[in-house]
C-alpha cells in the first residue's frame, strides 16, 4: 500500500495516530522511489578499422625440366640355333597329361607326359646357361 503523506497546518495536533501513520509510511518506505531514467549520452563514432594488409602475388611456377630425348632402340638378338629333332611319335597321339617332378627348392627336374592311347613319355628339363 502506498504511503499518502499527512499535510500539515499550523495548529494541528499531534496524535499517536498520525505519528503512527508516518512511522509505517517510513517503514514501508525506506527505499524510495526510483528516480527518472538518466541521459545515456550518445555513442561515439566507431574508429576506422584496421588495415590486414593485401596478400602478396602468388609466386612463379617452378621449372620441371625437360624431358630428355629416348635413346635408339637396340638392335635385334641373333636368331637361335634349330634344336634337334625329336624322337619320332605315334601316329595320331596327343597329349592328355602332363605331371612334373620337383625337388625340395620347388624347382621342376623333370617329368611325364601322358598320351591320348594312356602311353607315357619321359620329360626331361635342361636350364639355359646364359
Amino acid at each position: 500500500m502506498a504511503y499518502t503523506p499527512t499535510v500539515w497546518k499550523d495548529g494541528d495536533i499531534i496524535t499517536a495516530e498520525r505519528l503512527n501513520k508516518l512511522e509505517a509510511g517510513v517503514q514501508n518506505e525506506q527505499v524510495g522511489p526510483q528516480g527518472p531514467k538518466g541521459d545515456t549520452g550518445e555513442t561515439g563514432p566507431q574508429g576506422p578499422k584496421g588495415d590486414t594488409g593485401e596478400t602478396g602475388p602468388q609466386g612463379p611456377k617452378g621449372d620441371t625440366g625437360e624431358t630428355g630425348p629416348q635413346g635408339p632402340a637396340g638392335a635385334g638378338g641373333a636368331k637361335g640355333d634349330t634344336g634337334a629333332t625329336g624322337p619320332a611319335g605315334a601316329d595320331g597321339k596327343s597329349v592328355k597329361s602332363i605331371t612334373l617332378t620337383a625337388d625340395g627348392t620347388g624347382k621342376v627336374t623333370g617329368g611325364t607326359a601322358t598320351l591320348t592311347d594312356d602311353s607315357t613319355v619321359p620329360i626331361t628339363v635342361t636350364t639355359a646357361t646364359a
